[in-house]
């Protein structure tokens, strides 16, 4: 509907310019919105239906990844486990020392001797049918190391980071976060590479994303890397977030680059948060860290980073509006607003977070992540369940899609 003020007093313009300038501000403004204000924007055609569960019951697929290959089709992949629920071996005591797994008292989250593989599924129709790619094994008594940080590159590469201090029985792989690539699909994956001096620092990839300059981001957290007899629970709480940019598909990357600032980095604590990119190339963060005002909980905190030159800047850090609900996700939709997707449910921003606004569909499952097709559908993949012991519960893989639109 067009905004009435603007037309007072238009019958006493005799310029045909103005008049037909000020008609064209009249068509731009958002429908339904008042000059200044905030467009409204809505959730339409929302459906959530399972598309993936094990070949057994109770089903253990959990740790999500999805994006969208060159072709437009996309892709899904996860952590699936099989085998018996109880009677089977338990790590070696070095090992369950060093990775402090199982947690104390809670045998059943050791995965040693179950059947573990990284599962990747394809679709060609926008999420309406599935095909089972590929499912390479591996051996951890942790469960999972890589499905979150995968991504196709524009040749149709894709690349995965995956956590080598979690393959404790595959000593000959780095023992710090390295990136693999498949050149045929997933069906094959190339030798580790290394992201940073593993004498140096641990890494732990979580996100991989393509900028629309071409360029590779990772994020996740680096810490110190920890000297002999120094486990996985030291190395965690020393955490900060983790930032690299590469200008060659990934072969080479920048020295971490500063995600907070420097009265945070030290006290930070986890390596979960994700990134959008906003149109003038800063990158808004929304992280997942212990609260810092308390000695136990954890809290939802965003801030954005600065573009400068190739580089970004990190500005004030804080509370974001969210409860604590598993690891961040944002998405960067095609109308303009961005996206937080979260079991508590799913809200959007159009001015780099310092208002949210939430959509009228529910929460989405367990650690989700989300794309957005060609033609403006928006797909989110996460688990039924939680961070769950093998067999606790019945675990799947759940695809929600909706649409959003200004009404």
């Amino acid at each position: 509907m067009f905004h009435s003020r603007l037309f007072t007093g238009l019958s006493s313009f005799n310029n045909r310019a103005v008049f037909v300038a000020l008609l064209m501000q009249i068509c731009l403004l958002p429908m339904g919105a008042e000059a200044g204000s905030t467009p409204a924007f809505t959730a339409r055609e929302h459906e959530r239906r399972t598309i993936y569960h094990s070949p057994q019951t109770p089903g253990f697929t959990s740790w999500v990844g999805a994006w969208i290959m060159p072709d437009q089709s996309v892709m899904n992949a996860f952590t699936q486990a099989t085998g018996p629920v109880e009677g089977r071996p338990q790590a070696p005591l070095e090992i369950q020392q060093r990775l402090n797994w199982p947690p104390p008292g809670h045998p059943g989250y050791d995965m040693t001797g179950l059947d573990l593989r990284n599962v990747h599924l394809r679709s060609w129709d926008s999420g309406r049918t599935w095909k089972l790619v590929s499912a390479d094994p591996f051996k951890s008594n942790m469960n999972g190391i890589t499905g979150e940080p995968e991504v196709a590159l524009p040749d149709g590469t894709v690349l995965r980071g995956v956590w080598g201090q979690y393959l404790p029985y595959n000593p000959e792989v780095p023992q710090t976060g390295y990136l693999q690539r498949s050149t045929d699909g997933t069906l094959t994956w190339g030798p580790p590479e290394i992201l940073l001096d593993q004498v140096k620092y641990q890494t732990f990839p979580k996100r991989i994303r393509v900028l629309r300059d071409g360029r590779v981001i990772l994020v996740g957290g680096v810490a110190p890397a920890p000297g002999p007899g120094v486990g996985r629970e030291e190395a965690m709480r020393k955490l900060e977030p983790l930032l690299l940019v590469s200008s060659d598909q990934g072969r080479t990357w920048s020295p971490p680059i500063a995600v907070v600032p420097q009265s945070h980095r030290r006290t930070w604590g986890g390596e979960e948060y994700d990134v959008a990119e906003l149109p003038n190339g800063d990158l808004l963060c929304v992280f997942r860290r212990p609260d810092p005002a308390k000695q136990k909980g954890e809290v939802r905190w965003q801030g954005v980073l600065r573009k400068t030159g190739d580089t970004w800047t990190p500005t004030e850090v804080g509370p974001a509006p969210f409860p604590h609900s598993g690891h961040p996700e944002l998405l960067a939709t095609r109308e303009g607003p961005i996206l937080h997707l979260a079991t508590s449910g799913v809200h959007w921003t159009i001015d780099a977070g310092r208002t949210w606004h939430r959509l009228d569909i529910p929460g989405t499952g367990y650690y989700p992540r989300s794309v957005q097709t060609a033609d403006g559908l928006i797909l989110v993949f996460a688990h039924v369940g939680g961070d769950d012991a093998y067999g606790k519960s019945d675990q799947s893989i759940v695809m929600d899609s909706f649409r959003i639109a200004q009404p």
